[in-house]
């Protein structure tokens, strides 16, 4: 699974170089637009909710999100906070729609792992799939799939997938 996970990471690295290359100059970044997500989801059972900001120009984007995830106990689910920070690229935006994919780090809390009990800290790459139908020149709707990968603890799974679906406002 390590070795997975090497090949994932460098498949990170090339999508976010490859990304970066588009992105012009810092001017360009200043002159961009900010889009706020709301997520809403699950996954094993377990409520997710959490926000996304990105600063978007042309597309490039960079930003930031914040999720949290309740407990499962029937499934193993621990209580989770994320804060990560990811890369966005926008693979198709005509027409309304928008197919982006955005891969990160995050930092992860698990709260009282059930192997154990104990609360650990994950450390990890992410990668986000995504899309979103423009309403209006502000608002969108769409979904989103998450994962997040645990690189150093043996203590909790190696990654954590959760479906959301994404309220959008760009302003």
């Amino acid at each position: 699974m390590k070795h997975l996970m090497i090949l994932f990471t460098g498949l990170l690295i090339a999508t976010g170089i490859s990304t970066l290359a588009q992105a012009q100059t810092a001017e360009d970044i200043k002159n961009g637009t900010n889009n706020v997500k709301l997520l809403m989801g699950s996954t094993q059972a377990a409520v997710n909710f959490g926000v996304e900001y990105e600063r978007r120009t042309g597309t490039f984007g960079l930003g930031a999100m914040l999720m949290h995830s309740t407990k499962n106990s029937d499934a193993n689910k621990p209580e989770s906070t994320t804060l990560g920070a990811f890369v966005a690229s926008h693979l198709y935006d005509q027409n309304d729609l928008d197919l982006y994919i955005s891969p990160g780090v995050a930092v992860t809390n698990m709260d009282q792992i059930q192997s154990s009990g104990d609360d650990e800290t994950l450390f990890g790459p992410t990668l986000n799939l995504g899309a979103t139908y423009t309403i209006n020149a502000n608002w969108g709707v769409g979904f989103e799939y998450l994962t997040i990968y645990n690189w150093f603890s043996d203590k909790t799974s190696d990654h954590y997938n959760f479906a959301n679906a994404v309220l959008s406002y760009n302003f």
